[in-house]
């Protein structure tokens, strides 16, 4: 499984990787000649690279990489109060960056699960209710060439009202099988560039 995880994210776990390399030789140089205020600021961009590509993940990237600062402070940095607590807090502003980007992002990606799911279940049903319009709309012109059978026996009259009637319905059915075939262009197309698969 982690095998996996790794042939799928390789190239994501190489630029988090090297980026947190070089974020770490900065504050290393940085802390060892004394420069306190720039590369806290530097740990933001591993954090949110990881946070990015992996959003699950996220508040543990985020520990991760704070324990990282804060002992690479305690390690090379110098030992003055003021110092510590600007570190300090630093590891607490880089921690509390990092979980919420990281619950954002991983809301983001619910919310687009969801919305993927509700066109699915959308394009699914626009199917069902083609497949049903198709049928129904056969099973109301057999019964209208029976009435037109029927109607040999009726007087002109009667036979020339019905005649009319069963033509302004079939009129009508001509015109939703042009409106299906429009439909079925749509369905096609979005079949086709949307990624919805045949039923």
């Amino acid at each position: 499984m982690l095998r996996d995880f790794i042939r799928e994210n390789i190239i994501w776990l190489y630029i988090i990787t090297v980026t947190t390399l070089v974020v770490i030789l900065t504050a290393v140089f940085s802390l060892s000649h004394g420069i306190n205020d720039i590369f806290p600021f530097f740990f933001l961009v591993p954090l949110i690279l990881g946070i990015y590509a992996f959003p699950k993940r996220g508040v543990v990237i985020t520990i991760t990489l704070g324990w990282i600062y804060i002992m690479i402070v305690y390690v090379f940095g110098t030992f003055s109060a003021r110092a510590m607590a600007i570190h300090t807090a630093w590891f607490f502003i880089i921690v509390s960056l990092g979980i919420v980007i990281s619950h954002f992002a991983e809301t983001s990606r619910t919310g687009k699960v969801q919305i993927e799911h509700m066109k699915k279940e959308a394009f699914q049903q626009i199917e069902h209710n083609m497949a049903q319009f198709a049928t129904l709309n056969d099973q109301i012109r057999n019964p209208l060439q029976a009435i037109m059978l029927d109607t040999a026996t009726l007087d002109e009259k009667t036979k020339a009202l019905i005649s009319e009637q069963v033509a302004i319905i079939s009129n009508i059915l001509d015109r939703l099988d042009e409106k299906y075939a429009e439909s079925e262009k749509v369905r096609k197309f979005l079949r086709k560039y949307c990624g919805f698969d045949e039923p």
